[in-house]
């Protein structure tokens, strides 16, 4: 049992000991990375800055442009303004206030219920002539096939007569 013991503890040792390499590697694998890193050139930022430089100015005239319209709208709104003159309404209030007078002593409206009772008869007396129509129309297309059935058989028929070897 004490070779196992022995053996256990050998392993374990050899565990913490591969770990704490395994930690010094990987530390030096991270500082040989930002060495690389901070070797390399910077970028240079000049060309953007340049870029920016161009955009503010053309920001900066459109802005300009912007503000003059903006003044110019507002002298043509004061000019609009000063020519609204104010209209006194109180005439037209009265007017509206007698006619709705006069609306309200109207008699109430006559009793509509027969006339919408013919219309709603009307109604369904077109919906029949409507079906009575279709009717028809499947009729009238019976008896044109039929006609035409019969012209054929007539023309078999004065086929037949013409015919000296037929019956």
């Amino acid at each position: 049992m004490k070779i196992i013991e022995k053996l256990s503890t050998y392993a374990a040792l050899i565990g913490v000991i591969g770990a704490i390499g395994g930690g010094f590697y990987t530390w030096g694998q991270f500082n040989t990375r930002l060495d690389a890193i901070e070797s390399a050139p910077s970028v240079d930022l000049s060309p953007l800055k340049e870029k920016d430089k161009e955009l503010n100015a053309k920001v900066d005239s459109a802005l300009l442009y912007a503000n003059e319209y903006k003044v110019d709208l507002i002298d043509r709104i004061a000019k609009v303004e000063e020519q609204i003159k104010p209209t006194d309404l109180t005439l037209v209030f009265k007017e509206i206030g007698k006619i709705r007078e006069q609306i309200a002593m109207l008699p109430e409206p006559a009793n509509l219920k027969p006339i919408l009772e013919q219309l709603q008869m009307l109604e369904e007396y077109g919906w029949e002539l409507e079906e009575d129509v279709e009717e028809l129309s499947k009729q009238v297309a019976i008896v044109a096939k039929e006609n035409e059935l019969q012209s054929i058989q007539i023309e078999e028929v004065k086929t037949l007569n013409s015919n000296p070897l037929g019956g």
